[in-house]
C-alpha cells in the first residue's frame, strides 16, 4: 500500500480537505499534503498571503488513525468526534467549495516564478524544520 507521501506528492493541483464534526461539514483547501510518520500534515494556500494568514495555515494529524480509500485518506480523531477526508483537488468536482483558494495558490506560485514541485520541497523544509535544499537554479550553478 502506498504511503501518504507517495500519493500526495502527485497532487499537483492541491487537495480538498473535508472536516466533519457532529454539527458541521467544512471544506478547506490544501496546497500541500505531507506524510508525517504516524499521521500527516496539510498546508493551506493562505500561507502565501503577503499580509499573513488570518488563521493557521499548517495543520497536523499526528497519532491519528489514517485510512486510505483509493487515492483519498480519512483521519478519525478524538475517538471519532471528528474526521477529516483529504483527496486530490479535481476542478470539475471541487471548484464550488475551494476553487478560489486553489486559484490563489496557483497565481501565487506563478507570481513567485516557482513550480509546484519546487515550492512543495521548500515548504516541506519549513514544516519539518529541515535545512532548505538549494533551488534548482542554485544547484545547477554550483
Amino acid at each position: 500500500m502506498p504511503t501518504v507521501e507517495e500519493v500526495a506528492s502527485t497532487w499537483r493541483s492541491g487537495a480538498i480537505v473535508i472536516v466533519k464534526t457532529e454539527e458541521d461539514t467544512l471544506y478547506r483547501a490544501a496546497a500541500f499534503v505531507f506524510g508525517d510518520g504516524d499521521g500527516l500534515v496539510w498546508v493551506e494556500p493562505q500561507y502565501l498571503d503577503r499580509n499573513g494568514a488570518a488563521t493557521p495555515a499548517e495543520h497536523r494529524a499526528a497519532k491519528a488513525q489514517v485510512l486510505q480509500f483509493g487515492s483519498a485518506f480519512n483521519i478519525a480523531a478524538d475517538g471519532g468526534a471528528w474526521s477529516v477526508t483529504i483527496a486530490e483537488y479535481v476542478q470539475e468536482e471541487d471548484a464550488d467549495q475551494i476553487g478560489e483558494a486553489i486559484t490563489f495558490m496557483q497565481e501565487g506560485l506563478a507570481a513567485a516564478g516557482t513550480t509546484w514541485e519546487e515550492e512543495r520541497e521548500r515548504v516541506r523544509a519549513l514544516v519539518f524544520g529541515e535545512d532548505q535544499p538549494p533551488s534548482t537554479s542554485e544547484a545547477a550553478s554550483s
